[in-house]
């Protein structure tokens, strides 16, 4: 058996293959969360709920709500009412750009 060595081709900078457009990109749907707050149960206090428990979480009335896009935090802003549904008006962005 002959044992080669590989020679691979030289990479280009740019101008060399198929490129993404924006549009492409701006069409791609995203799971966004909004999240209230955390709490730690055990396992006790988790199957004695019931309706009408109470939860208490982490966070002070009035603090602002955390925006998540696939679990990265990116913006806070504070609860809304649009028609019959929650909204999250944006009171600060948290992305580097």
């Amino acid at each position: 058996m002959e044992v080669k060595k590989v020679h691979f081709p030289e990479l280009a900078d740019e101008g060399h293959g198929l490129q993404i457009s924006e549009k492409t990109l701006s069409e791609i749907p995203l799971e966004v969360t909004v999240e209230l707050g955390h709490s730690k149960l055990n396992l006790k206090d988790l199957v004695e709920l019931s309706e009408g428990s109470i939860i208490e979480l982490d966070r002070l009335a009035g603090e602002p709500l955390d925006l998540k896009v696939g679990g990265q935090l990116v913006a806070q802003g504070e609860v809304v009412a649009v028609d019959d549904k929650y909204g999250l008006r944006i009171t600060n962005i948290l992305l580097n750009k």
